[in-house]
């Protein structure tokens, strides 16, 4: 099983390690911002297409979550592209992967949401989809790994690095809470985490912060991948 970070269109570099170290009969798990939206619909189809053929050609598997850097609409049609190697998994969605069961969890805050475009390289629908029921349901049966996109405030980062200071200031200046809705959407996270550790989770993979860190935090071995990094669980 190998986590794969935030890509932002940047696949064609990790299907080249694929092929070079000759990997095969592998699950990659991407943990959001693959770039889906940022083209033209049938051109993202096309290209996932082509992945997916270039995958079932060694018997390799790809998950792909929802990151904030992704149009929700490509999960919400996910069964209408037939793909057999690619997956684009939903939140709240428990599979069973190399015989251990993984948690899903997509979504996220772009912190420049202000600049984007709506509908073009910004969609409202972005964020975190809060759902106790739904959590309550799936957590009733044992979880070893989660994905996720975004990380609760359990694990780091701790505080805002300049460049997310930077953006909330400009949120400030035109009457917005970035800060806030930042600090929301770890809670919310947090919220997650205490139904995943009593459900057993012991290993949880996020991207969205762009760098490797590694921590445990009450028997739960953190792990953030960093842009295009290539991480082999053991």
């Amino acid at each position: 099983m190998v986590i794969i970070g935030d890509l932002h269109g940047g696949y064609p570099e990790i299907l080249y390690r694929i092929k070079k170290f000759q990997l095969e009969r592998t699950s990659f798990i991407q943990v959001g911002d693959w770039g889906l939206g940022f083209q033209q619909q049938a051109l993202d189809v096309k290209a996932l297409s082509q992945i997916d053929k270039f995958l079932g050609e060694k018997e390799n598997r790809l998950y792909i979550l929802r990151g904030n850097h992704d149009h929700k609409w490509f999960w919400d049609h996910r069964d209408t592209f037939h793909l057999q190697n690619v997956k684009l998994v939903k939140d709240y969605e428990v599979l069973e992967i190399e015989k251990r069961e993984v948690f899903f969890i997509g979504g996220g805050i772009s912190i420049d949401r202000l600049s984007r475009t709506p509908g073009k390289d910004y969609w409202a629908d972005e964020e975190i989809h809060f759902d106790e029921t739904l959590l309550k349901s799936v957590t009733a049966q044992d979880i070893d790994i989660v994905i996720s996109h975004v990380a609760p405030k359990e694990a780091w980062p701790y505080t805002f690095d300049p460049i997310v200071l930077h953006f909330i200031g400009k949120e400030i200046a035109a009457g917005k809470d970035l800060a806030g809705d930042l600090e929301n959407e770890r809670q919310l996270m947090s919220r997650i985490y205490s139904h995943l550790k009593a459900a057993g989770c012991k290993e949880w993979y996020y991207g969205h912060y762009h760098e490797s860190h590694v921590e445990e935090h009450n028997g739960v071995i953190f792990r953030c991948v960093a842009i295009q990094e290539m991480y082999d669980v053991k």
